[in-house]
C-alpha cells in the first residue's frame, strides 16, 4: 500500500462509521471499475475479449457477491 492510500485511510478512520462505509463501498466500487478495465485492456492487446461471465466471477471471487 502507498503512502497516499495510507494517509487517507488514516483520515477516515477519524469519521462516523456510516461515512466510514460510504467512504468503503466507494472505494470498493473504484476498485472493481480498475480491475475492469485491466482486463478489458489485456483482452484488447490480445486481440480478444474477456467473456462478462469470466469477469465478473473473478470479481465475485475477490470481492464477494
Amino acid at each position: 500500500m502507498n503512502q497516499t492510500l495510507i494517509d487517507a485511510i488514516r483520515e477516515i478512520e477519524a469519521l462516523p462509521d456510516a461515512e466510514q462505509e460510504e467512504l468503503g463501498r466507494e472505494l470498493m466500487r473504484l476498485a472493481a471499475r480498475k480491475r475492469i478495465d485491466a482486463m478489458l485492456a489485456e483482452a484488447e492487446a490480445r486481440g480478444g475479449a474477456t467473456p462478462n461471465e469470466v469477469v465478473f466471477a473473478e470479481l465475485r471471487a475477490k470481492y464477494g457477491s
